[in-house]
């Protein structure tokens, strides 16, 4: 609400008007008020979105994004839950490419070695661990190796889109982008249960001990409908998920999210 400050007006002598430069000069105060109240506006908007409290919605490519038509991880790809979503992003931009092209081509991955007695493997960070085809010699990456698949890609395609990381996202976010039929691939748990660590360890590269986790999952958020999020699962199809029960399971996971639209 703009406010109002009341004052009162001061006699005229009769028969005199206001000097014109007094007149100007009010103007002129005024509108270097207005141009600071602006420039003020500007500034804290621009804070705001550098402290991360405002998450922007991308503009849809191409008019729109596509319904997601969904993407079955099995039976080629028992623990490729994260191309799988991926394949289901990029058709939804109207870049359709096949789980197993991005899997074999384009995913960073790196397998198991043993070193004087020692289980070594890389960091899901930056690779897919294992591999995915098998039913129980894969695990897991997160969001940078999906970006990077996604990216080798759309470059491929001759596509200008581009996938980005949507890490840290609040459940503000999650929710503007659901809302808006923004599809993401995100990291959540199997049936959105409590996250679970393995007993089984490897050793990263720099000897730091890794537990994996045992029930992580990927799926794409796909809209909103009843109220509930509309989710692509890789495994159990089309489902539709309470609010709650999704963003504690995301949440849990680190707010984890990959989006694909202009500008990367």
């Amino acid at each position: 609400m703009r406010s109002m400050t009341m004052t009162a007006a001061l006699p005229v002598e009769l028969g005199r008007r206001p000097r014109r430069h007094t007149r100007r000069g009010t103007r002129r105060r005024d509108l270097l008020k207005m141009v600071a109240a602006l420039v003020g506006a500007v500034l804290a908007g621009v804070a705001l979105w550098l402290s991360g409290a405002l998450v922007p919605t991308p503009a849809p490519p191409s008019g729109g994004y596509d319904p997601v038509t969904l993407i079955r991880q099995n039976p080629e790809l028992p623990n490729g839950c994260e191309v799988t979503s991926l394949a289901m992003l990029l058709k939804a931009v109207g870049c359709p490419v096949d789980k197993l092209t991005l899997y074999q081509d384009y995913l960073p991955k790196a397998d198991f070695s043993r070193v004087d007695g020692k289980c070594y493997a890389p960091n899901p960070e930056r690779w897919y661990v294992g591999d995915a085809a098998d039913p129980t010699g894969g695990w897991y990456c997160f969001e940078g190796p999906v970006v990077q698949a996604a990216n080798g890609w759309l470059e491929d395609w001759g596509s200008d889109l581009r996938a980005r990381a949507l890490t840290g996202l609040d459940r503000e976010g999650l929710d503007r982008y659901a809302r808006a039929g923004t599809p993401l691939a995100v990291w959540v748990t199997l049936n959105y249960a409590e996250p679970q660590r393995s007993q089984f360890f490897w050793l990263l590269e720099d000897e730091t001990v890794y537990y994996p986790y045992r029930n992580l999952h990927c799926v794409v958020l796909a809209g909103v409908e009843d109220g509930k999020y509309r989710v692509a699962d890789p495994i159990n199809g089309i489902t539709l998920v309470e609010k709650e029960l999704f963003w504690d399971s995301f949440s849990a996971m680190g707010g984890r999210a990959v989006v694909v639209g202009r500008g990367g």
